[in-house]
């Protein structure tokens, strides 16, 4: 009796180990994402667009965290080898980040080498491939992708408003040659500075501006 209740027990054990379909879902799952990886390193519009949607979520952050804190918080965009930004509170009111205690830096952001705000600081002629006018139509002549008031700054205040409204927009240069555009533009275009609100739109070439 004991005997014939183990052999049924040990016939009734799962299967070890994976079946062959299995298997094959699971290499056609790592194929898929390994394509999605490679295209995303690749493709020069999606690095842009991944940057696009950084800066996006990072002004929304400095609008909720002027909220929270009830006072400025400054988004100080910086030019160089590596454009980006930082995200700080501004202490002493001089519209600069880079003099800010380590304390007081809520973000740094430096962007990846194929990025960078749309260089036309001596446009014409413009980057050939990009735009020539923001999103809102005015033009972009010797301006280095930063169109707003403030020389390089957006402040975002504790009523949820900002100091300015205008457009960042970045792109991907052709290697050695930044007068050539890769792939699509960005724009995060903040139009009212009485809301504060920022969205993204995507030049496409030969049609323009458009949502992303």
């Amino acid at each position: 009796m004991c005997q014939l209740f183990r052999h049924k027990a040990l016939n009734s054990a799962p299967p070890a180990g994976f079946t062959l379909v299995e298997l094959i879902v699971v290499m056609v799952i790592a194929s898929i994402l390994a394509t999605s990886v490679v295209i995303s390193y690749t493709n020069p519009t999606a690095k842009v667009k991944t940057a696009a949607f950084s800066i996006l979520g990072d002004i929304n952050l400095a609008r909720s965290e002027a909220v929270n804190r009830n006072e400025d918080v400054l988004v100080d965009f910086t030019l160089g080898a590596r454009d980006g930004y930082l995200i700080c509170r501004d202490t002493n009111t001089d519209k600069d980040c880079n003099d800010e205690a380590a304390d007081d830096v809520i973000k740094e952001v430096l962007f990846r080498e194929e990025v960078q705000f749309y260089d036309c600081m001596s446009a014409p002629p413009f980057p050939e491939g990009g735009p020539t006018k923001t999103p809102a139509g005015t033009t972009l002549a010797g301006k280095n992708g930063l169109i707003f008031g403030g020389p390089n700054y957006i402040k975002m205040q504790p009523d949820g408003t900002s100091s300015d409204n205008g457009s960042i927009i970045i792109y991907h240069p052709a290697p050695q040659n930044p007068q050539k555009v890769k792939g699509d533009s960005y724009g995060a275009v903040i139009s009212s500075a009485s809301t504060g609100r920022i969205r993204l739109m995507r030049w496409h070439k030969g049609k323009g501006w458009s949502k992303k």
